[in-house]
């Protein structure tokens, strides 16, 4: 454990949470939609980056079988990471947060084929976790939706 690059990501999340959540009390566009949406973003940028720097080398260290879960776990919350991000610096609780959605998986996707132009070949197992996280992050995003209405903007922030 004695890497201090696996620690690097932790100490940015405070920075990134914060900077984010000051961006949109500035704008007045800190509601509750937006402060879920943040709340499940960092909460799977910490995760992903656990997993990628205690899980998965552990995992391979000791040649344990975990069902891909340590080949994919970038893909996999990391993808949720992406989406709910992005929904809470440009998401409105509109259709055009699906689009939202549909483009970080498509993009996320496209980037995995791009090792079609190298000596890389295509995680197969790397693209399934996207789509299959890209759906459970439209689901859950769904399901913020019907708890904070469509819009999203009951409780605007008027202070930091």
């Amino acid at each position: 454990m004695g890497n201090l690059d696996n620690y690097i990501p932790f100490f940015l999340i405070p920075f990134m949470a914060w900077g984010v959540r000051h961006y949109l009390i500035s704008k007045s566009d800190y509601s509750t939609l937006k402060k879920t949406t943040l709340s499940i973003g960092i909460l799977a940028y910490f995760i992903t980056e656990m997993g990628r720097s205690f899980y998965r080398p552990y995992i391979y260290a000791n040649d344990i079988n975990d069902w891909v879960v340590a080949d994919t776990i970038g893909n996999s919350l990391g993808t949720v990471t992406a989406i709910f991000m992005v929904l809470t610096m440009s998401g409105r609780g509109t259709r055009w947060d699906w689009r939202l959605v549909a483009m970080v998986v498509v993009g996320l996707i496209g980037y995995e084929l791009l090792g079609i132009t190298s000596d890389h070949p295509i995680d197969r197992n790397d693209v399934l976790a996207t789509l299959v996280f890209g759906s459970i992050s439209a689901f859950i995003y769904a399901r913020i939706l019907d708890r904070h209405g469509s819009s999203g903007n009951s409780n605007k922030a008027v202070a930091d």
